[in-house]
């Protein structure tokens, strides 16, 4: 029998998504981590259906909402692929290679496909994009990614339009 992990159960891997940003970008500590979940978390229970969240997950509405009104998130956001869905895995690819080419930068992406997960994007090379993720997933080769429909060769879709850029303010 395989032992369920933190996060099997539970829909807060786009929290978790946000915490990891926050600590790349900004270098927390574990005590600083831990009053952001609580932040977050305190958040939702007041704005948002904790119970459902918990359960289903945060869409990219509720996630942009935590982005923008859990105070202590000191990093700038931005969509660079809002409302363009047909996004190519090219173009995709060779934006958050310059985006990542500074330092103090993440990228919280939103996928479906074999995974229906949010991640945070720490590297990126010409063959593989490379995650700080909550689930344990390390990495994809960009052969098994697209930004369309998944199918047997390429089945980790990558959602442009659910993918923010995040850096020092």
């Amino acid at each position: 029998m395989k032992p369920y992990e933190q996060g099997g159960l539970d829909g807060l891997c786009g929290v978790y998504s946000i915490i990891n940003a926050s600590n790349i970008i900004n270098n927390l500590t574990d005590d600083d981590c831990e009053e952001l979940f609580k932040e977050i978390l305190v958040y939702l229970d007041r704005e948002k259906s904790l119970s459902r969240i918990l359960i289903e997950g945060l869409n990219i509405n509720v996630l942009g909402e935590i982005l923008k009104n859990v105070k202590s998130l000191n990093f700038s956001r931005r969509m660079p692929f809002k409302g363009s869905p047909e996004t190519s895995l090219s173009d995709f690819w060779e934006e958050i290679q310059e985006f990542l080419t500074q330092p103090n930068r993440a990228v919280l992406l939103g996928m479906a496909g074999q995974y229906d997960h949010w991640s945070i994007i720490n590297s990126i090379s010409d063959k593989r994009i490379n995650f700080c993720d909550s689930d344990g997933i390390k990495y994809f080769n960009r052969s098994a990614c697209t930004t369309q429909e998944p199918d047997k060769k390429r089945r980790h879709q990558i959602m442009p339009t659910h993918t923010y850029f995040l850096s020092l303010k």
